[in-house]
């Protein structure tokens, strides 16, 4: 598992609430604290839409709002001149790509023991913190692909001048 502490917490957050730079995660979570704590359950309730949209949404193995769609009302609540207590949000990289991260890996694991490539962002103290994780079906001793993982967000976070340290 990946840890790290963001340098630059004010261009990080640019890139989270007015950028582009996580709109294509999945959001499962989010969970905002400033006069109050508001909660955000990422998932989709499939009985709001119609059928025609539940089919595309099963098709794509899409299971929660992605970040682009819930961003604003996340921004609604942290904006002002006050910084938040406290956040925590967990992205899910869609199923699409996860599938294309197992494909690079040869076929060593199948997509049925992934539950997902998580990325775990929490901020409290003024401090600014980022894990990855994976989650599997079962347990399995091959760490391959949370190296892999590891080192993707490494790379995803380079390429994004987003400023970290390793804890």
């Amino acid at each position: 598992m990946l840890a790290l502490k963001i340098n630059d917490v004010k261009d990080f957050m640019n890139q989270l609430l007015i950028g582009e730079t996580f709109d294509h995660f999945e959001m499962v979570e989010a969970s905002i604290t400033t006069f109050n704590t508001f909660s955000i359950d990422g998932s989709i309730r499939r009985d709001f839409f119609d059928t025609d949209t539940c089919t595309i949404l099963d098709q794509k193995g899409i299971s929660y709002s992605f970040w682009k769609d819930v961003k604003p009302f996340c921004f609604s609540i942290i904006r002002g001149k006050r910084t938040p207590l406290h956040f925590k949000i967990i992205f899910l990289l869609p199923a699409a790509q996860t599938r294309s991260v197992l494909q690079t890996m040869g076929g060593t694991f199948s997509p049925e023991l992934v539950k997902g490539l998580f990325l775990n962002l929490q901020y409290r103290n003024k401090e600014l913190l980022c894990t990855a994780g994976v989650s599997l079906n079962t347990f399995l001793p091959d760490k391959s692909l949370e190296q892999l993982w590891d080192s993707m967000v490494l790379d995803f976070f380079r390429r994004r001048h987003i400023l970290f340290e390793e804890v």
